[in-house]
């Protein structure tokens, strides 16, 4: 498994399973096979001066092995964002559990904000949270 610069097909590939609409600044890292398909996407998008909000899917849960530390790498080191921000429904408990276990922690939530009845969580991971779970060899353990 690789881990690169994903282009088009990476960013076709994160909205036929996420659902998300992208924009034109959307940006992806994507983890390939050896045969060169697409088993993980990690998508960038609605970017600010310095945050910017994360797309996530894979086909597998073992892909996050490959996956999770370069896609965090990117936007931190090489795009220079202090804050990442996942906007995740509350319904979706696998993806809300896999956003705690990279480090994100809940910020706000927006009452019925996905559907009528249904909360919309958004979750962030800010840069010195991340340096800190670093140091102590965690991957992804942000504060509680």
């Amino acid at each position: 498994m690789r881990v690169e610069a994903g282009h088009a097909a990476a960013l076709r590939w994160l909205q036929e399973r996420t659902g998300c609409v992208l924009t034109g600044t959307a940006k992806a890292v994507q983890a390939v096979d050896d045969t060169g398909r697409i088993r993980g996407v990690v998508g960038y998008d609605m970017w600010t001066v310095n945050a910017v909000q994360l797309h996530m899917a894979v086909d597998s849960p073992i892909v996050w092995r490959h996956l999770l530390r370069p896609a965090l790498e990117y936007p931190f080191l090489q795009a220079g964002r202090s804050v990442l921000l996942g906007i995740i429904p509350a319904s979706n408990m696998r993806s809300c559990a896999m956003a705690r276990a990279a480090g994100f922690v809940e910020s706000h939530r927006v009452r019925d904000g996905w559907a009528v009845g249904e909360d919309l969580v958004v979750h962030e991971l800010r840069r010195e949270d991340w340096r800190q779970s670093r140091k102590a060899g965690k991957c992804g353990q942000g504060r509680s």
